[in-house]
């Protein structure tokens, strides 16, 4: 433990000067089309477009998500419990109970990133009763002198609108001092502003309308928001929750604590006395995984949208999702960066648009953007399957070739729009069997679907022989749910499915006749058995007659005879709209599985960046100085650069002077060679500035996390990472 210390081998003050100019960046693109990638013979028409069918697509993803991640309906619930909270506790106060403060709980979940947007909603909301609402960080509470001034600022600034108003009335409330931020000066405030807005109310109302609002709104509430419950410091809130009770006869105060796991961690934080002192209601927000699987059933597994997930890009989002942090914020992140690489990078995303604008790009496109499209390995391979005449349309006839191009487009919507309902259909068959061979979720079905024909896959197979001994009662639940699903599809014009839900109805009625009808094979008289004695039989001889008793087939009964029907039609059924989204031809226009860069972009490699970074500085900076071969070390190149180079080549512990010295020949090799005498003063002055420097990239090696001090050797460092790019 004496060598993990912390001390720096230096210590600086660094000035950032503010660019006032702007970045380089921003002065570069002045228009966003610039960033996408212009391609031989591609119009700026065509990449315009391109930039076109990415906002509007994304801004159709983008309303879908935030209604689906909303909360709305738990946001209403808490907005009735903090409108009626003092509404009920008036009586109370009359006969002298104990003063509680009313306390929402909100269970937000470990999506940390997302507590955010969750917060700044649940405000929102809020802000529609109360214009009264202060909502407290962990970061920004450390001391309850802290928290109550964040506290008492918030609920004074929050209404700019009645300050001006009091301005008017010539009642204006300066912002007291540091000192006087107390619930004492809170509650004189909060009366002299409850009275200049029922002054107002007086003036304002004008019908009878008005007046029911105003009458609703009247006092409105001190709303506290503490964000992460959990981080507070037990003292702090309890001494906060302790104060803020003393004055609820004076004040309507609620508050609303964001936690992450449960209730009760209210109760491990805060101790019998002060816990008795809160009304709490538990409210629980929608989980993010649940939240995270109604987005892909209603935004990425839906014909509306154009654009398409691959498998490999759908199942690292997923997983992404899963193995890290829960947050649907990032999640839609990396999802709008798919999309943004799909249609900057992919120059036939010119036509992944709506199907009312899609006919007029393709018509526009000139014969090197049609090349563009011919050269894409599915319509190469739809080329290839077409007969010698057709081919030589295909390739020579420009017309011809967006004609085609219309209709496989065409189709390929039309595919989306009944591949999706029967993959409802299959999870539903599938969900419940044993061993969930296809998944438990419609999500898990759909990968499978993605990455090749799924009636071609094991596990298929496996369910549908589990599915042949399925008993009746189960199997017509699993062919109801069906019915159900491809009847609400009817609705979105996918009629050709209206023949196989009329067929799955008449299976279900058919099984409905056979529980209906007595078996007519059973004999009505009892037949009296024979009494017999059994014949001794040699071991050679039962185990033949075993042999053909196991040969002989039983006799399948009506039920069974129409079981096996239904699979083989369920099987057929699959397989005609099931077909993997791989093998369409045009798949490229809507469907993105650029996984390398998908990955390269949304994980993060610090080591190897840095690594990079100081071996080949020029990778980044792009400056001829900084051009040099891989191993040299020359004065050109950066402090840090210089001095990781040299760190590489000592052992576990590196002397300082020697490193110093090493350092000194890279940077001045003239003063090292030289014979001619220097000044001293000069030499003198020379050898502090080459000192600051490799303090400075030492320092700076430090904090990144490649050398440490060591008290082995006090003139030593120990290295701590080994290996380079």
């Amino acid at each position: 433990m004496a060598e993990e210390t912390t001390s720096s081998v230096s210590k600086g003050c660094f000035l950032f000067k503010k660019n006032v100019t702007g970045s380089p960046r921003k002065r570069r693109y002045g228009n966003a089309i610039d960033l996408i990638d212009r391609y031989d013979g591609e119009s700026t028409e065509n990449v315009s477009q391109r930039y076109d069918n990415f906002k509007q697509c994304w801004k159709q993803v983008k309303t879908k998500i935030e209604a689906l991640e909303s909360n709305s309906k738990i946001f209403s619930h808490i907005v009735e419990y903090v409108q009626s909270a003092h509404k009920k506790s008036n009586k109370t106060y009359k006969h002298g109970y104990i003063n509680e403060i009313p306390t929402a709980v909100l269970i937000t979940g470990v999506n940390m990133p997302d507590h955010d947007i969750i917060f700044s909603q649940l405000a929102k909301d809020l802000s529609k009763i109360t214009p009264y609402i202060a909502v407290l960080q962990s970061k920004d509470c450390t001391t309850m002198k802290f928290t109550m001034k964040n506290m008492v600022l918030q609920f004074m600034s929050s209404d700019e609108e009645d300050e001006e108003k009091e301005e008017s009335h010539g009642s204006v409330h300066h912002k007291p001092r540091l000192g006087s931020y107390t619930m004492v000066q809170l509650c004189h405030w909060y009366k002299t502003a409850c009275k200049i807005q029922e002054s107002e109310k007086k003036n304002l109302i004008k019908n009878k309308e008005t007046l029911k609002k105003s009458s609703a709104t009247e006092n409105p509430p001190l709303v506290v928001i503490l964000e992460d419950f959990e981080g507070f410091h037990p003292p702090v809130i309890q001494d906060f929750v302790s104060v803020c009770s003393q004055y609820t006869h004076d004040i309507p105060l609620v508050m609303v604590f964001g936690v992450a796991t449960s209730v009760s961690a209210v109760h491990q934080v805060l101790p019998h006395s002060v816990s008795t002192l809160l009304s709490i209601e538990r409210f629980q927000s929608q989980p993010s995984l649940t939240c995270l699987l109604e987005i892909i059933s209603k935004v990425l597994m839906t014909a509306g949208i154009p654009f398409k997930l691959g498998h490999k890009v759908f199942r690292f989002l997923y997983e992404n999702f899963l193995f890290h942090d829960f947050s649907l914020q990032n999640f839609s992140t990396g999802l709008q960066f798919c999309m943004m690489e799909h249609f900057y990078e992919n120059p036939v995303s010119v036509v992944c648009c709506k199907q009312e604008e899609r006919e007029s790009v393709i018509t526009d496109l000139s014969h090197e953007e049609l090349e563009i499209m011919r050269r894409r390995p599915s319509f190469r391979k739809y080329v290839e399957s077409c007969e010698m005449k057709e081919q030589v349309f295909l390739l020579s006839d420009d017309d011809h070739t967006k004609d085609v191009i219309i209709k496989l487009l065409v189709k390929f919507d039309c595919y989306h729009k009944y591949f999706f309902p029967v993959l409802d259909c299959l999870h539903a068959i599938t969900a419940n069997l044993p061993k969930h061979l296809l998944g438990k979720r419609v999500r898990d079905v759909y990968e499978l679907c993605l990455n090749s024909n799924i009636y071609e896959q094991e596990q298929y197979k496996e369910s549908l022989s589990l599915l042949r001994v399925y008993a009746k009662d189960e199997l017509l639940l699993l062919l109801q749910k069906c019915v159900v699903i491809l009847t609400s599809s009817l609705k979105e014009s996918c009629k050709e499915l209206e023949n196989h839900r009329d067929k799955l109805t008449s299976f279900l009625e058919q099984f409905e006749k056979i529980g209906e009808v007595k078996q007519t094979e059973e004999t009505t008289t009892p037949v009296e058995p024979k009494v017999t004695t059994p014949k001794i039989l040699s071991r050679f001889e039962l185990q033949e007659k075993l042999k053909t008793a196991a040969k002989q087939k039983r006799k399948d009964s009506p039920f069974d005879q129409l079981r096996q029907e239904v699979v083989e039609y369920l099987n057929q059924f699959f397989r005609e709209y099931l077909t993997c989204p791989q093998n369409m031809p045009l798949h490229e226009v809507m469907y993105f599985d650029g996984i390398t860069a998908v990955k390269q972009h949304l994980i993060g490699m610090p080591r190897v960046a840095i690594q990079t970074a100081l071996t080949n500085p020029h990778h980044y900076l792009k400056c001829e100085c900084c051009e040099i071969d891989a191993g040299t070390i020359q004065d050109s190149l950066p402090d840090i650069s210089i001095a990781y180079k040299l760190h590489l080549e000592c052992g576990r512990l590196i002397n300082l002077y020697d490193w110093l010295q090493a350092f000194s020949v890279v940077i001045d090799p003239d003063s090292c060679s030289s014979k001619k005498k220097t000044p001293a003063k000069k030499k003198k002055k020379s050898n502090e500035e080459l000192q600051a420097r490799f303090i400075r990239a030492v320092s700076e090696l430090q904090f990144i996390g490649f050398i440490k001090p060591t008290k082995r050797k006090t003139d030593h460092v120990q290295r701590l990472t080994w290996g380079g790019c």
